[in-house]
């Protein structure tokens, strides 16, 4: 339970953070993307060191789960923080920027949220414990209602051309044209 009310607790900073870049603009809880990341990474990485006897068993058993909550690790950690020009997406508070369409970001407009979802869920069928099932759906929900939250009001009044690419990238699911896309600009 304490894992699931400190994932809860990251989103609500999450909420905050991006709340705050558009009309507070408040240096402190500009911090908040950072530290509910940070606590977030820290809370999982606890949950794997917990589960670790359990999660190297469904890594024997289950290989394909393993290589799979790999892949979905390093993509997330590559979406968030790689993909982006880091200084423009968490530094500046200004507004009227230029969305960033390139790469994953020409998938559909909230990659991460794939790649967060395939990697608690696919450590859910390592471990095949309760708890971190509970945690996956939780901490999915609301990381979906973050990125709603984000595509409805955040992003439109942060970035000047987010309604174009709002009507040419797919919200959460991949979809021919995006996917043509992608294989076009890397």
């Amino acid at each position: 339970m304490t894992y699931i009310i400190i994932g809860s607790f990251c989103f609500i900073m999450f909420f905050l953070y991006d709340f705050n870049s558009v009309t507070w603009k408040n240096p402190f809880i500009h911090r908040f993307f950072l530290l509910g990341s940070v606590f977030l990474l820290i809370t999982t990485l606890r949950m794997v060191a917990q589960f670790r006897k359990s999660l190297l068993e469904g890594a024997v058993a289950s290989p394909q789960w393993f290589i799979l909550f790999m892949g979905f690790s390093i993509l997330l950690v590559y979406t968030l923080f790689f993909a982006l020009p880091f200084d423009d997406t968490y530094a500046n508070l200004s507004r009227n920027r230029k969305v960033y369409t390139s790469g994953v970001y020409a998938l559909c407009r909230h990659p991460g949220v794939l790649w967060f979802m395939g990697m608690y869920f696919s450590f859910y069928f390592l471990t095949k414990d309760p708890l971190i099932l509970k945690i996956s759906i939780i901490w999915s929900f609301w990381n979906i209602l973050y990125v709603i939250f984000q595509d409805l009001w955040v992003f439109p009044k942060t970035f000047e051309d987010y309604h174009i690419y709002q009507a040419n990238t797919p919200f959460l699911i991949p979809n021919r044209s995006s996917l043509r896309r992608l294989k076009h600009k890397t």
